[in-house]
Order: structure tokens, then sequence, then C-alpha cells
């Protein structure tokens, strides 16, 4: 409470209109005090009229209250504020008049107000006092009923007002120097409370323009600075005077001949008047622009050059002069302060945001178990974290040699189909993968260290990082821009770094399919098991019932199997019943699904197909197996190997995938007990009862 008491009061220290208020009394009462020193035998001049004086004073004092509670009008910044100087001024003479007139020495005191017109308004209040003091003075002579004897007054009057004279021109450059250091101080103060405030660029740089467009009255106020990767000096935004499409066109190579890059390459202010700019164009601005005169003032920090800063005028303005130069080359360097710590700032937060980005990375790849999530996220991040036009994902087939791109962005349609849609690069040829490090190139036409990259004739710098999780190499992460030295050694770090866990994740989720793919296929035959039939069933069950589509089941079992078995062995068993699967896959549809049920028993979901369809379906796949030659099936009943074959619909004889399986199931025990090596479909009127479990071997 007493901090915020004692800001207060620093606040209402610091207000000008109370700061006014002040000053008047201080002066008023060291008139008054001045002429009381008549009354201690201190000689003035001349006789002081008190009662006159006193009332003066007491008018001086209601028209200082006044001022204060109307200062929005006739204070510093107010419409009628020459009106109240000229009462200041004519209080002091009235109080020259009551003192004595021409002969009191107090005309001494007129020499301040000069100087106090000057403190408030420059050069121009100044010499507005001085009228104002000379006019008055002349009346105060005018009103003077007498004068001593032997006093000369022409003499006098001339002696004072060269007096005055004098003091109003050392008055002037006392204001000079006071100007100078004011400017630069407020100006300073401003950008620096407004910085501290808020560190951001953009405020620090709306900040600058703005108080140095006020500060020398120019139309138009900007900041360029180099860009290092580009070699140019950059208009920055806001600026002021201009609309952000115009100030977007004033981009400056350094190396070129001007005189921005002039002032930005030699470290020296320019001052181009409009004298020497009326037949030319001030390069860069367009002669649309309409830009006359111009000031471009270097900005260094840290002992490194790090833009120009530029004020301009129009026709309508007044043009600069050398003062304005000078006082530009004072406030250069604290301008140069504020904007290489909003330039550190800046980057501090770039950081900030590369590190969130990378831990939100991290959060986000450990908890992605699909591939295609991942890739899609992986390039999400490229396109947050660095100024990569392009980029892509490749990964690499070692069984084939090639790298397949997997996912991409920025790249024409064209390209794609000629290059992207196919693989086309050889790991032999990739250098980040023949060498296991990080490929950042600043400039394509200058490094041949990787072929590959001659395919894309837009591109002018790159960043390629491995994919990798441990020594495994996955594949390759890679960034194009087509300006150069878009990406730099810390990019490169960061990329690594995303590469790796983009790797990690990799392997995971390759890990996770094929331990997915383990859960729900048969290892012997590579087929779907019985877990994944009884979900996929459910589905398609659920699907046909929604759109009143049909859906067909086989249950099929290899007839006399125990018998193969039993003759010769397990393991001729085994081959027969990956022969089997093989064939089942080969005579279906790709929409169809094939299962092994258990044991010598497989199954077949069959969408979109009616009963009488599948029948005929079933039969094609039982003479299939029939005729296909299998290894010593010359032993089997018959001479060859056969099956039989079960088939249910929906929804003509279940409605649910359990009973599906069940009629299907029924009507295979038909076909056995028919004489195997047949088909039979599920009969409502026949209804056959089972005598065994399901997946129980057959004779």
């Amino acid at each position: 409470m007493i901090g915020r008491n004692m800001s207060v009061a620093n606040e209402g220290a610091l207000d000008p209109r109370g700061r006014e208020t002040v000053l008047r009394v201080a002066f008023m009462l060291l008139i008054l005090g001045l002429a009381h020193l008549d009354r201690f035998g201190v000689d003035l001049g001349a006789e002081v009229r008190y009662a006159p004086l006193y009332a003066l004073g007491a008018a001086y004092l209601i028209f200082s209250v006044i001022t204060y509670y109307l200062y929005e009008t006739l204070g510093l910044k107010g419409s009628l504020r020459a009106i109240t100087g000229a009462a200041d001024i004519a209080f002091f003479c009235a109080a020259l008049h009551f003192c004595g007139g021409v002969e009191s020495y107090l005309f001494l005191l007129l020499g301040v107000a000069p100087l106090i017109g000057g403190i408030y308004d420059g050069f121009r209040g100044a010499l507005y006092a001085f009228v104002l003091c000379a006019l008055g003075y002349g009346v105060v002579a005018l009103l003077d009923p007498s004068h001593p004897g032997g006093y000369e007054l022409a003499q006098a009057l001339a002696f004072r007002y060269a007096y005055l004279a004098g003091a109003t021109s050392v008055n002037l450059f006392v204001i000079d120097l006071l100007l100078k250091d004011r400017k630069r101080l407020k100006v300073f103060y401003e950008i620096s409370v407004s910085s501290s405030k808020s560190p951001a660029l953009y405020n620090v740089l709306k900040e600058i323009t703005q108080r140095l467009a006020e500060l020398t009255r120019a139309e138009v106020a900007m900041i360029f600075l180099h860009n290092e990767k580009t070699g140019m000096l950059e208009p920055q935004q806001p600026s002021l005077g201009l609309d952000f499409m115009a100030t977007g066109k004033l981009r400056v190579r350094v190396g070129d001949a001007g005189a921005l890059s002039d002032c930005f390459r030699e470290g020296r202010a320019v001052l181009i008047p409009r004298s020497l700019s009326r037949d030319t164009a001030i390069a860069p601005f367009h002669p649309s622009y309409e830009v006359f005169d111009l000031i471009a003032c270097p900005l260094a920090a840290r002992g490194k050059s790090i833009g120009v800063l530029v004020l301009a005028n129009k026709l309508n303005r007044r043009g600069f002069v050398r003062r304005d130069l000078e006082l530009l080359e004072l406030i250069s360097p604290h301008v140069s302060v504020f904007l290489d710590n909003a330039l550190l700032y800046r980057r501090s937060e770039e950081k900030v945001a590369q590190l969130t980005s990378l831990i939100r990375v991290v959060d986000v790849i450990n908890t992605v178990a699909n591939l295609d999530q991942l890739y899609n996220l992986a390039l999400d991040v490229i396109r947050g974290l660095f100024a990569a036009e392009k980029a892509l994902i490749n990964i690499a087939d070692y069984d084939t040699g090639l790298l397949e791109t997997v996912r991409s962005f920025g790249f024409s349609q064209d390209y794609v189909s000629r290059h992207l849609s196919h693989p086309f690069e050889t790991i032999r040829d990739c250098y980040v993968l023949g060498n296991d490090d990080a490929y950042l190139c600043g400039d394509l036409a200058t490094d041949t260290r990787c072929p590959n990259m001659a395919v894309d004739p837009q591109t002018r710098s790159v960043l390629c990082v491995p994919i990798r999780s441990g020594n495994k190499i996955y594949g390759i992460l890679h960034m194009a821009s087509r300006y150069q030295d878009a990406f730099d050694d810390e990019d490169a770090t960061l990329a690594k770094a995303i590469g790796e866990q983009i790797g990690m994740a990799v392997e995971r989720a390759r890990l996770f399919e094929e331990i997915s793919r383990l859960a729900i296929t048969d290892e012997l035959t590579g087929l779907y098991n019985i877990r994944h039939l009884k979900r996929v069933l459910g589905e398609e069950v659920k699907r046909s019932l929604r759109y009143e589509r049909p859906l067909s089941f086989i249950m099929l079992d290899i007839d006399f199997f125990k018998n193969y078995n039993d003759r010769h062995g397990h393991l001729r068993g085994d081959e027969v019943l990956r022969l089997l699967a093989g064939l089942l896959q080969q005579n279906t549809r790709d929409v169809d699904s094939v299962f092994r049920y258990g044991g010598e028993e497989f199954s077949v979901i069959i969408p979109e197909v009616a009963k009488q369809e599948s029948l005929a379906m079933a039969e094609r796949i039982r003479r299939v197996i029939q005729d296909y030659v299998f290894p010593y099936e010359e032993d089997q009943p018959g001479g060859n190997l056969t099956v039989s074959m079960g088939v249910a619909s929906l929804p003509g004889d279940a409605f649910d995938a359990e009973e599906l399986i069940d009629k299907a199931d029924r009507a295979l025990y038909h076909a056995k007990q028919s004489g195997r090596n047949r088909v039979c479909a599920y009969d409502e009127d026949s209804d056959y009862t089972l005598p065994r479990a399901h997946g129980s071997t057959e004779e």
C-alpha cells in the first residue's frame, strides 16, 4: 500500500499541468518577494506600488487555478496555449509596471521568458516569447507617467531591448543543447519503457517507428533488418506511412548500389535532401511512392551490423535538415540495442517453441501406433518448425534397394507423378543412408554431394536427416526450400532429434503391427484365426442387416485327414494345410475373407453373395482342391485328397454371427454324412443334429 501511494505521488509530481501551476505560483511569489526588498532599503530602481501589485498577484493566482482545471484547452497541448503564453507575459509586464516601470531593475526577469518558451515549444516558442516580451515592455514604457531627471528613456529602452535580444540568443543556444538531449532522452525513455513492457519485436518496431516519426515529423518510418541467409535488407512490419503490400516490395540486396545498401555496408548515415532527389527516384522506393527526401541510419549491436533505420518524406512534408540527421545518429545506438534485444527475445521464443514442439512430438509419437497417423504428424511438425516449403518421408525397402515416398507436401503434381508416385531413388545413391549422417546444403548450385537432389530444379537448399532407431535406419526425412541457406546447423540438430523420435515410433509401430497380425493370424497357414473370424463376421452381419444385403458363410473340412496324418506324419499334414490355405486364397475374391477355423477346418466369409451363388463358388473351390495334386494323396480313400463343405446364408438361414456359423457347420456335417467330397447348403426342413463339437477331426 505504501509503495502504491509513493507511485501515485511520483506520477502526480510528473504531471505537466501540476508543474505549470507550480511554476506560475513560484514566479508570482518571486516577483512579490523581490518587490518587498524595497522595504529593506534595497534600491530596485523605482518606487513600488504594493496595492495594485497584490491585486495582480491574486488575479494571476486565479488564472493559474483556471489553467490547471482547463489544461486540455489552455495547457501545453491545448488549442489556446498561445493565448495562455501571452497572458503569462502580460502578467510579468504588468508586474514591472507596478514595480516602477521602465526604471525598475526587475526587467531582468524577462530574460528568462524566451528560455521557458523554448523549453515548451523549441525555437518557435523562444521567439514567440521574445516578441511578446518586447511588445509588453513597450507597453510598460508607454504607460510610465514620469521619469527622474537626467533619465535617458531612449538609451534605457535600447539597453533593455539589447539585453532581451542577447538573452534570447543565449537561450536559443541553450535550448538547442537542451532539446537535443531532451528529445534523445525522451525517445530513449519511451522506447525503453515500451520495450520493457513488451519485448516482442513487433511492439518494439511499432514504438520505434512511431516515436521517431513524431520526433522528426517524418511521413514514412521503417526499419530494414539484415537477413544473412538471403543477403537482403528486408523491411519489417509494422512500418509507418506505407501499407503492408507496399512495404513487402522494398527488399534491398546488400551487394547492390544504392543509398540503403551503401549505408549498411559502410556503416555511415545518409541524408538525401529534397534538392538532390527531385529528378531521380530514391532506391528502393518506386516513383509511385512519391518519396522525395530520406534519412538512412545504420543500426549495429554487439559489433555487428543488423539493419538500417529509414525515415522519408513526401512533397506535402517539410524536408529533412542536417539537425535531423545528427539527432538520429545520436539515437540510433539506443535503437540498435532495443532491436537487438527484441531479436534475441524472438530467437529465445523460437527456441522455446521448438523445444515445446519437440516435447509435444515425443509425447504424441509415443501414443501413435498407426504408421499413417505417424507420418502425417511428422510432416505437420516439420511444417511448423522449419522454413521448409516442401518435405517428404522416404522409407527404405532393403529388399528392393529403393526408397519409397510415403508422405509429402509442397511438391508439384507433375513432380509427384514423375518421381514420388513410385520408388525412384536407390538406397545406394542416398547420401544420408550411405554416410549415416545429416545432409545440410545451403546452395545446390555449388554442392553436388547428393546427385538425387538434381531432379528438382526449384530447390535451392536442402536438409535431410535419417529416420533411425538405434543402429537401424528406416528412411530419411527430407526438407527443401527455394531460398539459399534456408536451414542452419541448429535446424539440422533439431531435425536429427525429430528423425530419431520418428524412427523409434516407426519401429514401435511396426512391432505393434506385427504383434497385432500374429494375434489374429494362424501361424501355420498365415490365414486369419478363429478369434479374428468372430470379430469380422460380427461386423459383416451388422452391415448385412443394416443395408439388407446378402451374406454367405462356408465351412470346409478335409476328408479323412486323420488317415493322412497317421500314414505320413504331421509334418506332411502341415504341408497339406498350407497348400490348401493357398488354394483357398487364390480361388476367392479380394473382398472375401479366408480363415483357419481349427484343425483341418477352414471357413470363408462371402459378402454381397446369396446362397445359390455361394453354392456355385463352393463347388468351384471343391473341384479345384479335388483336381490339385497333393503329395502322397494317392494313399487317401478314392486316390486323392478332397474336402467337404457346408454353406449357410443370411438372412435366410440365420440372424446373427453365431447362428450363421452353427448352420454352416450343420450343413458341413450333412456333407460328411452324405458321402464326403461334396457341398451342402443348410436346409431348415432337415435341420441336422451335430453329434460332435466344432473343430473335431471327422473320418
